[in-house]
């Protein structure tokens, strides 16, 4: 399990501004935002969540590059399955 130290809204908002930096394509390495999760499930729904907020603003730019930002820490898409329409 990671070790988890306090999230709180400086923190929060150190890490923001940290991802928009960087855009999300190259993370610093020196920067491990997991390190204030538990999981990275929870880093991943935070993103998911972050997601969601500019979808409703329709800021598409940004989502691409939290999802960049998801892959670069382990997330894997999930596989499609489609139906057969008959």
């Amino acid at each position: 399990m990671m070790e988890q130290k306090k999230l709180n809204i400086k923190t929060l908002t150190e890490i923001f501004n940290k991802i928009a930096m960087e855009e999300g394509f190259k993370i610093a390495k020196s920067f491990d935002p997991l390190q204030y999760f538990s999981s990275r499930d929870s880093f991943f729904k935070l993103i998911d969540r972050m997601i969601d907020y500019y979808v409703e603003l329709e800021e598409y730019e940004k989502c691409a590059v939290l999802v960049k930002v998801k892959k670069e820490h382990g997330w894997k898409q999930p596989k499609v399955i489609e139906k057969k329409v008959q």
